[in-house]
C-alpha cells in the first residue's frame, strides 16, 4: 500500500489551492453576513447564512473533484501514471472527502461564532442527534454526487481527443438527464416508500415549502427538515455508486490506450 500512500499525498498537495480558496469563500460570505446582521439588527441573517454554507458542501466533493481532475487532465499525468485506474479514482476521491470534512468543520466553527456573537442557541432548538443527522445527510449525499461527478468527468476525459469527439461528447448529456430523471421517478415511486418500512435512521432533508399564499402570489421559503431514510436505501444507493465507480474505471483505462 506505499503506492497508495505516495497517491495520497500527491492528491492533497494537488487539492491545496481548492481548499484555501474553499475557506476563504466561506469566511467572506460568513463575515458578510454578520455585517449586514449587525447592521440591520438582525441575527437571523448572520445564523441562516452559516446554516446554509453548511448544506452547501453537499455539492463540495464534486466540485472538488471536477476541479482536480481538470488541473490533472492539463499536466496529462494519468496517461504516464503506472498505478492501477481504481487507485487514481479512489484516491481523489478519499481526499475530497476528506477535504470536504475539514471545510464543513470550519463552516461549523463560523456558525458557532455567529451564534456566540448574537446570543443565538448553537443548536436553536435541536437535538445533538438532529445535528448529526444534517452532518451525515450533507456528506452522504456529497459523496453520492461526488461519485456520479467522477463518472461524467472520466466519460468527458475518454472521448476527448479520439475521433468524432463531438459525437462521442452528446452521450454525456443524456447520461445526466436520464441521472435527473430517474432520481426524480425513484423518489415518486412507490418502491421509495416501501423501502422505508425496512429500517430507518434519522436524516435531513432540504427542499422549499409554502409560507404565505394568497390569490395572487406564493411565498417560499427554503430549509431542512428532519425525516426519516431507509436503511435499505442507503445500500441501494451504496450498491449504485459503487457500480459507477467500476464504469468510471473502465473509462480511465480507455484514456490509458
Amino acid at each position: 500500500m506505499g503506492y497508495y500512500t505516495g497517491l495520497l499525498a500527491k492528491d492533497w498537495k494537488v487539492s491545496m489551492k481548492g481548499q484555501l480558496q474553499s475557506y476563504l469563500f466561506l469566511l467572506i460570505v460568513w463575515m458578510s453576513g454578520v455585517a449586514f446582521s449587525f447592521r440591520l439588527g438582525e441575527p437571523l441573517i448572520a445564523t441562516s447564512i452559516s446554516l446554509t454554507l453548511i448544506v452547501l458542501h453537499i455539492a463540495y466533493i464534486a466540485t472538488d473533484m471536477f476541479l482536480n481532475f481538470g488541473r490533472e487532465q492539463k499536466l496529462k499525468l494519468w496517461l504516464h501514471n503506472p498505478n492501477p485506474s481504481y487507485a487514481l479514482l479512489s484516491s481523489k476521491l478519499v481526499i475530497s472527502m476528506i477535504n470536504c470534512l475539514l471545510s464543513l468543520s470550519f463552516a461549523i466553527g463560523l456558525y458557532a461564532i455567529a451564534c456566540f456573537l448574537f446570543g443565538e442557541p448553537f443548536l436553536q432548538g435541536q437535538t445533538f442527534t438532529e445535528a448529526l443527522a444534517l452532518i451525515w445527510s450533507v456528506l452522504g449525499v456529497g459523496l453520492y454526487l461526488g461519485v456520479w461527478a467522477m463518472f461524467i468527468w472520466s466519460q468527458y476525459a475518454a472521448a476527448r481527443g479520439k475521433r468524432f469527439e463531438l459525437l462521442r461528447f452528446a452521450p454525456i448529456g443524456f447520461i445526466a438527464y436520464f441521472i435527473v430523471e430517474f432520481h426524480n421517478g425513484f423518489m415518486m415511486s412507490s418502491l421509495f416508500d416501501q423501502m422505508k418500512t425496512i429500517g430507518t435512521f434519522p436524516a435531513v432533508s432540504i427542499g422549499t415549502k409554502i409560507i404565505n399564499e394568497t390569490e395572487e402570489y406564493q411565498e417560499f421559503s427554503m430549509g431542512v427538515s428532519l425525516t426519516d431514510f431507509s436503511f435499505a436505501l442507503a445500500i441501494l444507493f451504496l450498491l449504485v455508486s459503487l457500480l459507477v465507480f467500476i464504469l468510471s474505471v473502465r473509462n480511465v483505462k480507455k484514456m490509458e490506450i
